[in-house]
């Protein structure tokens, strides 16, 4: 089990890049949050299967109509999730 924060920068706002980035998550049993910066940036915390994660990171990078420009990513402690949700 790995848990990572991650903010992507670019183009990711206003597109339904949250809704996109849930339902995949939940597709590949990944627990955790998503929500949007006020910089225009989105932060997220996954948490799964290590396998899983790069396939979920991988598609953030290829939502439709959005445009990463770049992400930061850290490792950090877990606080076991148990769903993956938008946060408001």
């Amino acid at each position: 089990m790995v848990t990572e924060h991650i903010i992507f920068y670019g183009f990711v706002q206003g597109i339904g890049f949250r809704s996109h980035v849930r339902d995949k998550a939940v597709k590949l049993n990944i627990t955790g949050w998503v929500k949007n910066l006020d910089d225009g940036s989105v932060e997220a915390v996954f948490s799964g299967d290590d396998s899983n994660m790069g396939i979920l990171v991988n598609y953030c990078l290829k939502i439709p109509l959005s445009k990463v420009e770049k992400y930061d990513v850290r490792e950090i402690e877990s606080d076991s999730y148990e769903t993956f949700e938008i946060k408001y």
